[in-house]
This record gives structure tokens, sequence and C-alpha cells, in this order.
């Protein structure tokens, strides 16, 4: 298992999160009528899990509105990647699709994260689980990548 358990690593840590318990969330749809019932905010993300050419997995962080760009991803890792198929995604994380966490892995995992995403105020994401939501505050997302030991990519939108 590649997974820390996120909840029990920020009580930890005393770092500020919000946990809600809900019915499994598969679709945004989902998840924008759960927000609005359960009364949270912040950013909606999403969290794709690639692998590169080289074999090492990554973890990709970004807006839930946003497509991913390839060629950028490949400029912030370094090398080529792509979505890990289904069945390897779930032997290697223990996760279904659709509700794959962004954060709370291992050190051998490395994170990219979508470079606007520190310039919010809250993130909204699924911490592993259809039937859980977390928020944390974005000022914590770089600390909480730090203490879990991941290697830390920006992907950014801009040209350099």
């Amino acid at each position: 298992m590649i997974l820390v358990n996120l909840e029990e690593f920020l009580r930890e840590q005393s770092i500020y999160f919000e946990l809600y318990n809900h019915d499994p969330i598969y679709t945004n749809e989902d998840a924008v009528i759960m927000k609005k019932e359960k009364g949270f905010t912040g950013t909606e993300t999403k969290a794709l899990f690639l692998k590169g050419k080289s074999g090492q997995y990554y973890s990709f962080v970004t807006f839930t509105t946003k497509r991913a760009d390839f060629k950028r991803l490949k400029q912030a890792a370094g090398e080529k990647v792509a979505v890990v198929k289904q069945d390897e995604m779930e032997a290697v994380t223990s996760q279904k699709a659709g509700a794959v966490t962004p954060l709370g892995y291992e050190s051998a995992i490395s994170m990219i994260v979508d470079g606007e995403l520190f310039k919010q105020e809250k993130l909204v994401f699924a911490p592993a689980r259809p039937d859980q939501t977390m928020v944390i505050l974005a000022k914590d997302l770089k600390k909480i990548i730090d203490l879990l030991g991941n290697e830390l990519f920006i992907y950014s939108e801009e040209d350099e």
C-alpha cells in the first residue's frame, strides 16, 4: 500500500483540514450537489495517477475543470507521462477511478501540482474514498507534500 492515512497524518502534524462523510461521489455533478448539501467551500480539484517512461508514478493535481496538457506535464516531470490504466492504478494504489486522492502517498510517488492551486484559499478533494471529501488550506499544500517526502514538480500553463 502506497497511501498513508491522510486524516491521521494531518492530525499528527496539526495541519488544518475539514472532513465530510457522504454518499459516494463519482462525478463532478454529484460533487457539486454534495458540496451544496454539506456546505463546504473551496476549489474543487482532481487527481490523475500518471506513470512516466522511466516507470516513476506521479500524482497530478489540478482543477476539476481543467484538461491536462501532456506536453506541459512532460516539461514539468522531465519525462513523457501517461495516465495509468484503471486496473494498474487500482493494483498500485487500492483506489477506485473517480475517487483518486491527490495527496497522501508515500515518498516514492512524485507530485505534479498545478501552480495555480497554490493561489487558492481552500482545496477540495476525495481522500482516496468516494464517500468522503476533504478540504485543506491551499497554503498548507506544499508543507504537506514536503512532510510526506514527495518530490514536487510544478505544472504551469504559461511559457517559462
